[in-house]
């Protein structure tokens, strides 16, 4: 989920830094000139719509990314996608059983007294391993829960604030200002932005799943997830596609001068 919240961060400080500098040019362009300094309301309305488009379609994204993980761990392991939740078990508060002998000196106990001693912490232990291997199976599986409820949360949020907007946008834009440069800048950008999730994540995604079905684990708690890297990556690369193939269009008929036509764009 960083990785979401991160890219809208740096959307919104590049969409910041490029509007107080357009701003400055235009007020400086305006002064210099002597002219009324006039603000396009239209133009400021249709720049929100599509910066909370882009913010509803990361969110929404990221949900579906969450429900992806989640189906990756229900066909597989809870281990393969999450980090294990820590949970406080009823057994933590079983006080532990303690031996005479431990208390004293090892020098003056008898080989007997030595080896009942050695049973005795070596019973111990399996029976702390065995509690921490039922604390992470325990953890994994409120891991689990916890991104079912995430998903479908970000998922019905993102669909709530990307087609509110969407729809907004398409009512309030005529033709010619959808094959505007606002909207050209606006599909660049997106494409740009999905396109880096993808080409960083989806490689190193691959690697740690072929890691984690090929090669055995280190230990006995293994502490690779390759399911999240994997879920948001294979969510980002259909949006970035369907971005790129909607630039490419837009970038052939401008460069063949055909003669504009309304089309649905995402």
């Amino acid at each position: 989920m960083e990785v979401i919240w991160a890219v809208i961060f740096a959307f919104v400080v590049l969409i910041a830094i490029v509007a107080v500098i357009t701003g400055g040019v235009f007020l400086f362009v305006k002064m210099r000139a002597r002219e009324p300094i006039n603000v396009n309301l239209r133009f400021l309305v249709r720049l929100y719509l599509l910066i909370v488009v882009v913010a509803g379609l990361l969110v929404m994204t990221q949900g579906a990314s969450d429900l992806l993980r989640a189906g990756f761990a229900s066909m597989g392991s809870n281990q393969f996608s999450y980090n294990p939740v820590y949970v406080r078990l009823a057994s933590d508060d079983v006080p532990r059983p303690l031996s005479p002998l431990e208390i004293k000196d090892r020098q003056q106990l008898t080989d007997d007294e030595l080896d009942e001693l050695v049973l005795f912490q070596t019973e111990r232990e399996a029976l702390d391993l065995e509690q921490e291997a039922e604390r992470r199976r325990v953890g994994l599986e409120r891991a689990k829960d916890e991104g079912l409820i995430q998903g479908f949360s970000f998922l019905f949020i993102g669909v709530l604030i990307w087609g509110s907007h969407f729809a907004g946008r398409r009512w309030l834009e005529t033709g010619e200002e959808k094959e505007s440069l606002l909207s050209r800048v606006y599909l660049v950008l997106v494409t740009i932005t999905f396109g880096i999730i993808t080409i960083v994540f989806l490689p190193q995604a691959m690697f740690e799943t072929f890691r984690y079905a090929v090669l055995d684990p280190v230990d006995a708690f293994r502490n690779e997830q390759p399911g999240e890297k994997l879920s948001l990556s294979l969510t980002t690369l259909p949006i970035w596609l369907l971005y790129l193939y909607a630039v490419i269009q837009t970038m052939r008929r401008t460069d063949d001068g055909d003669e504009v036509t309304p089309e649905t764009t995402t």
